[in-house]
């Protein structure tokens, strides 16, 4: 199963991969409550970056969390919520100036 098929077509139409759960901030904390109101596990998180010709990649993005698996659905979303926005926000103090997206890759 893809994982952007547990999303509704608003959220999986702003997903910068077919393949995977790639989203902005916002759109990617919205994907964790939804994922939790389901009892689905979230695994963990990494950032990615898209630059402004489309290209998409790791790069400067933030590292996100090792394996999750052992947390409850709750405490995995909670852990989520919490560092993808301090990650975000320190993300965006480093690259004041940078014209590149981050966005967040949920796993499931």
């Amino acid at each position: 199963m893809n994982p952007l098929d547990l999303l509704p077509v608003q959220l999986r139409e702003r997903s910068i991969s077919q393949r995977e759960i790639v989203l902005p901030l916002t759109q990617a904390l919205e994907a964790i409550d939804l994922l939790e109101s389901q009892g689905i596990q979230i695994l963990g998180w990494e950032g990615w970056v898209k630059d402004e010709q489309g290209r998409i990649g790791h790069g400067n993005a933030p590292q996100g969390t090792m394996s999750l698996q052992k947390l409850s659905t709750h405490e995995a979303a909670q852990l989520c919520r919490n560092t993808i926005q301090s990650d975000a926000s320190q993300w965006m103090q480093d690259n004041p100036n940078t014209s590149n997206s981050l966005h967040f890759c949920i796993t499931v």
